[in-house]
């Protein structure tokens, strides 16, 4: 936990949490004197001279006021160190989330993240002034009044620092019995949570199937987990707690037994014994605070953990860090990012000796690619699903760095890029694009913020978004809903056509961008694709003959490797798997249902 904190607090502030981690010392050693001034003060008010106790109420009143005016400035100090790491953390996470290698987010590392970044909160905010300074007091008061008991009694004194050691083991001892048990608790609350919302999400699809009974879905076998997992929780918490009651009965026994000896042996009198069994009280009060902070402990420490797990996520090159320049300066690439694609020529493009896999233990999705497209052409590319299609575009658009190989672009390899310039190369539309919950020119604007009127409208005749924003209530402002539930499928496939179009990128990677819109719709897009007047390096991936019959190239892949490469007539000439592929697709386009006088039947037209 410690470590993770100083990591995730900024460098500047390390100091001020060396001031705290002083004033914290000196507090704790004002309060140890107060509490063991009482004995001398007690003994002096019940001997035969009371005027004596003058001067231990003074040091008394003195190491109060003290404390207290140090604990003001211990918790200004943790304030500002607590709002410091809280907005240290979500620059971190949210920058590292930006640039963490896709093939990271699993459901259980997105549910890590999402917990990440839930937790930058007020859970950070006060993570010094409501943990790690109490947590400090628990553990150095105890001591503190030990080594102040040695002047009084050595006995005593000796018992009291014997039993901090015992006292904490037990402490932590009784925290480990439940932490895996907690551990697990987090777990099954994390997926129930993933469960929920799956659950409600995908409500339509239930109702269809008659699944909607909490019973016969996943909710319902991650509520039995959770279930369970709470009783353990429950189970073996009853452990930890009598150990640390039993620890701390006996160091009762043992300081209340040992003060009873030195008040008959003569050592201290009865009123001293008196203070010292408040001393002993206010030497054990500690440990009960921290029983109490367990929980917190726990839980602060899981936040760290998910933090950490955020913050050491594999990204996406060793350009990723924010900051870093390309060596190339002057490259090609680097002019298209530095302005944001607006080159006078589109890139060219080189896979050499690509493969790539998304576990160090799946398969290669693509192996040994050697491609090359050249700039300013359209490339449809062609093949069954899993062929690894989609890999090349992630590839290419660098949300995804081979595992060998290289991507270049204009000679330059991606890897040295830094992360803005890598993402301001290429535009992407993805087969099922999302929408962020917004208006409809906010999503659009995604794209180029600062794009101009006349742009923007150029880019919705293009993508047939005009006809949309005429029938819509509230127009460019129309709000879409989170992912774009207000729209069709083929309406935000549009609204990201249109987004991808306005990206002033030299590259535009397609991937199945027509596949929700209708032949009449497909061709219209297929035409704005090509007639967009920015200079780009176009890829798209296509199964429609609508998106293939405007390409200058296609290449059929299959199994991660090029079968066959050329333009339509030629691979069209030669009869091989995509004069099949396209055969196959013409002839499913011209069929449709018929219907007879007693059957459905379909009917070559």
């Amino acid at each position: 936990m410690i470590r993770t904190f100083f990591a995730i607090l900024p460098a500047e502030r390390h100091r001020g949490m060396y001031l705290h981690l002083t004033l914290t010392l000196i507090s704790v050693i004002l309060r140890a004197l107060g509490t063991v001034a009482l004995v001398p003060l007690i003994g002096a008010l019940f001997g035969p001279n009371p005027a004596d106790a003058w001067p231990w109420l003074g040091l008394l009143a003195a190491a109060t006021a003290a404390g207290w005016a140090i604990d003001a400035v211990i918790s200004r100090i943790g304030m500002d160190l607590g709002f410091a790491l809280l907005d240290s953390t979500q620059h971190a996470v949210t920058d590292r989330l930006s640039r963490i290698r896709l093939s990271w987010f699993t459901p259980a590392n997105t549910a890590t993240a999402r917990q990440a970044i839930a937790a930058t909160g007020p859970d950070l905010v006060g993570i010094v002034v409501y943990l790690l300074t109490p947590l400090l007091s628990g553990v150095l008061l105890p001591i503190a009044i030990a080594i102040a008991l040695i002047p009084i009694s050595g006995p005593l004194a000796l018992a009291a620092l014997i039993g901090v050691p015992i006292l904490l083991a037990a402490f932590v001892g009784g925290a480990r019995i439940g932490r895996r048990a907690d551990r697990v608790a987090a777990e099954t609350n994390s997926a129930l949570t993933e469960r929920v919302v799956e659950f409600a999400r995908t409500q339509q699809a239930l109702r269809a199937s008659r699944r909607t009974e909490t019973e016969r879905s996943l909710v319902g076998t991650a509520l039995s987990r959770q279930h369970g997992a709470a009783i353990r929780v429950l189970l073996l918490q009853i452990p930890g707690q009598v150990l640390f009651g039993l620890a701390s009965q006996l160091a009762l026994l043992v300081l209340a037994g040992t003060t009873a000896y030195l008040t008959v042996t003569g050592t201290v009198s009865v009123p001293e014994a008196i203070a010292l069994i408040v001393v002993i009280i206010r030497y054990l009060e500690p440990f009960t605070s921290l029983a109490g902070l367990s929980a917190a402990i726990e839980s602060t420490t899981g936040v760290l953990r998910n933090i950490r797990t955020v913050l050491d996520a594999p990204t996406v090159g060793a350009g990723s860090i924010v900051g870093a320049v390309t060596p190339t300066e002057t490259s090609p690439a680097r002019d298209r990012s530095q302005t944001q694609g607006s080159a006078a020529s589109a890139p060219g493009i080189t896979l050499a000796e690509v493969a790539f896999r998304y576990a160090p233990d799946s398969p290669e999705v693509v192996a040994g690619l050697d491609l090359e497209f050249a700039p300013g052409t359209t490339t449809a590319i062609v093949g069954p699903s899993g062929s690894g299609k989609s890999t090349i575009l992630s590839l290419i658009a660098g949300l995804q760095e081979p595992s060998t190989g290289r991507v270049l672009v204009d000679g330059v390899d991606l890897a040295d890029l830094d992360v803005t310039a890598r993402h301001a190369l290429a535009g992407v539309v993805f087969q099922h694009p999302y929408l962020f919950d917004g208006s409809l020119r906010d999503n659009v604007l995604t794209g180029h913020p600062d794009a101009t009127e006349q742009r923007i409208d150029e880019v919705a005749r293009l993508a047939r978004l005009d006809e949309l924003l005429d029938r819509i209530p509230g127009g460019w402002d129309a709000e879409v809903g989170e992912g774009g539930t207000a729209l069709s499928g083929g309406e935000r496939q549009r609204v990201s056509i249109a987004r991808a179009l306005l990206k002033p990128a030299p590259i535009l990677l397609v991937d199945e961008a027509t596949s929700a819109l209708d032949t009449e719709n497909e061709a219209a897009i297929v035409a704005a694709l090509t007639a967009d007047p920015t200079p780009r390096t176009r890829i798209v991936i296509a199964h429609r003959l609508g998106s293939i019959r405007t390409a200058d190239r296609v290449i059929f892949l299959d199994d991660g490797r090029v079968v066959e490469d050329g333009t339509v007539d030629e691979l069209l000439t030669a009869g091989g798997r995509f004069a099949r592929f396209w055969h196959d697709q013409d002839a499913a386009a011209g069929w449709t249902l018929g219907r007879t006088s007693q059957t459905l039947g379909r009917t070559r037209q």
